[in-house]
C-alpha cells in the first residue's frame, strides 16, 4: 500500500515567517507556568521573570531557527517520564511515554505550531472527520456525531455496521520518511520541510524514574507524545 498516493498535492505553499519581539512576548505569556521543565531544569517561570533580559536573544536563536531550517540539536534532548496506564507494572507495553522538551523549544515549538496550523486550516488540510488534535474536538464529539447519524439511520429502518480499529504504539512508530514525503504533499516544502526533517533527526531522549536517569538514546522513529497543558 502506497501511502502518498491517495494525498491530492496542494496547490498552496507554507512558507515560514520571522517573528517579532511582541509576537514572543506573547507566545512566553501564553504558556503554561506548571509545565514541566526539561532536563535543563530552566522552568518557564525563569524565562517569564527575566522578560526583557533575554527577549533580543530568544528573538535572534529562533528566527535563525526561522530562516535557515535548523533546529538545534540541544533543543531536542527530552526527558522521557514512563506514565502508568493501565495493567502490570512490570510490563514496559503498560506504559505511556512522556516527552519532557526543554523549555525554550516549548516555546519555540508554539511559535511554528500557530504558523503551520494557521496554514492547514486554511487549505482545510485535515479530513473534516477527524476529532483528535483538532481545536473544539475531542472523543466526545466524535461520539454525539456518530450516535447522531446511528439514530438518522435506526430512523430510516436502516442497521448500523461499526468497525473500530485501534493502532497500537501509533506515535512511537510514525516513520520519518513517509511523514516528510505527506509534508511535502502539503505543500510544505523548502524550507519548512528542511526545518521539520531537522527537528526529526538525531533526536535524542533519556528516562527519568524516581530520579534516576538512563544513558542517551536516538529516537529512530516516532514522533514526540508532549504534554500540552
Amino acid at each position: 500500500i502506497d501511502p502518498i498516493q491517495p494525498i491530492q498535492p496542494c496547490r498552496s505553499e507554507f512558507n515560514l515567517r520571522t517573528i517579532t519581539t511582541t509576537e514572543l512576548i506573547q507566545t512566553i505569556g501564553k504558556t503554561n507556568l506548571n509545565k514541566a521543565p526539561g532536563l535543563d531544569k530552566i522552568p518557564i517561570k525563569l524565562i517569564k521573570l527575566a522578560g526583557d533580559a533575554i527577549h533580543d536573544s530568544l528573538l535572534h536563536i529562533f528566527n535563525l531557527v526561522l530562516g535557515t531550517g535548523i533546529f538545534p540539536d540541544d533543543l531536542k534532548l527530552a526527558k522521557i517520564i514512563p506514565i502508568h496506564k493501565e495493567g502490570d507494572k512490570a510490563e514496559c507495553g503498560n506504559y505511556r511515554p512522556i516527552s519532557v522538551i526543554p523549555t525554550v523549544a516549548k516555546i519555540l515549538e508554539k511559535i511554528i505550531y500557530d504558523q503551520l496550523s494557521s496554514y492547514i486550516n486554511d487549505n482545510d488540510i485535515i479530513c473534516k472527520q477527524q476529532f483528535g488534535f483538532r481545536p473544539n474536538h475531542s472523543t466526545e464529539t466524535a461520539l454525539l456525531k456518530c450516535t447522531d447519524q446511528w439514530l438518522l439511520n435506526m430512523d430510516k429502518g436502516m442497521a448500523n455496521g461499526v468497525l473500530f480499529l485501534d493502532l497500537k504504539k501509533a506515535f512511537d512508530t510514525v516513520d520519518h520518511s513517509i511523514l516528510l514525503q505527506k509534508l511535502y504533499q502539503y505543500g510544505i516544502k523548502g524550507t519548512p520541510l528542511k526545518l521539520l526533517a531537522s527537528y526529526l533527526n538525531n533526536r535524542k531522549q533519556v528516562c527519568v524514574i524516581n530520579n534516576n536517569k538512563s544513558g542517551q538514546e536516538t529516537v529512530q522513529c516516532g514522533v514526540p507524545q508532549l504534554i500540552t497543558n
